[in-house]
């Protein structure tokens, strides 16, 4: 396969990180209209895998149904989609959509410490590094007065469980995929997977399906999320076959960038200096980490 030129790199990681950063302020607007969090994160993820189960047979691809192939759907679907997608539509109205999108700095870290534990192997230098820099960054946001409104602080915390999840989902990407699985099978069936998830935790907890009222209001961010995921999980696969996981990293920089950009564009939101402080703390973090990545992977 030929290797795209740079400006090709680096202008299809530039689209996924502004296609995936619109998600934190589209999931704030959905909340403000009326969308329950988990009815919100089950229509999108339904949406988006019928779009690609379209794409997935038109290329001639078949959804395999196998045990292994569920578990694999429905953990790694709950872990990154399902589950901290729901948590973020709920936290969204309580926080900043800017701070939403810096948590996103830690899955890397947490996503190496995981693979370190479950290999029990010490975390590298790097990783236990880049960790202490994105607790700082942590830290920076939660002191009092200094980025959080008041009485927002629990809300934060729990936004903290989405990268967590994340890196979960990373982990079992690689611990759970049938060998030889297609990507864009493997996209199809983690959004399955991840309707299915949600569908259950709707049912348990007897939350709505839908918003009080089903109007443009309520449709329109649905669609805007749909075609994100959609997208997204096409560009993803694409990027990682033209360029590899290594270079790929990338993105986490541009797709935390791009949030803060989309949340400042769409709601007009101003941070704080402190935030600033604790961004180029998390970055630093992250890049510290995706330093050790790049390297194990080279």
């Amino acid at each position: 396969m030929r290797t795209p030129s740079k400006w090709v790199e680096y202008g299809l990681l530039l689209l996924a990180a502004i296609i995936y950063g619109g998600i934190f302020p589209i999931n704030r607007i959905a909340s403000n209209v009326g969308w329950p969090s988990l009815a919100f994160t089950l229509m999108q993820s339904m949406i988006a895998a019928f779009v690609l189960l379209v794409v997935s047979f038109l290329q001639g691809h078949r959804i395999a149904i196998s045990r292994k192939t569920i578990i694999s759907y429905l953990v790694i679907g709950g872990l990154v989609q399902g589950l901290p997608i729901g948590l973020l539509v709920h936290i969204a109205p309580h926080l900043d959509a800017s701070v939403l999108t810096l948590v996103l700095c830690l899955s890397p870290i947490l996503t190496l410490l995981i693979g370190s534990i479950s290999t029990r192997s010490a975390p590298d230098k790097l990783t236990l590094a880049g960790m202490a820099f994105g607790i700082l960054g942590i830290a920076l946001i939660a002191w009092p007065g200094s980025v959080l409104a008041d009485g927002t602080a629990l809300w934060f915390a729990l936004a903290l469980l989405a990268p967590l999840m994340f890196a979960l989902a990373n982990n079992c990407a690689a611990w759970l995929r049938p060998p030889a699985a297609p990507s864009i099978v493997m996209a199809t069936g983690t959004l399955l997977g991840a309707s299915f998830i949600v569908f259950i935790l709707l049912i348990i907890s007897s939350a709505p399906f839908l918003p009080p009222t089903l109007e443009f209001a309520q449709i329109f961010p649905l669609l805007l999320a749909s075609g994100i995921n959609a997208l997204f999980f096409l560009l993803f696969f694409l990027i990682i076959d033209l360029i590899g996981p290594a270079r790929f990293s990338l993105f986490n920089y541009l797709a935390v960038a791009a949030g803060i950009l989309w949340s400042m564009i769409v709601f007009g939101e101003t941070p704080a200096p402190m935030f600033w402080a604790a961004t180029l703390l998390m970055l630093t973090g992250m890049h510290l980490a995706l330093k050790t990545s790049s390297e194990a992977i080279a």
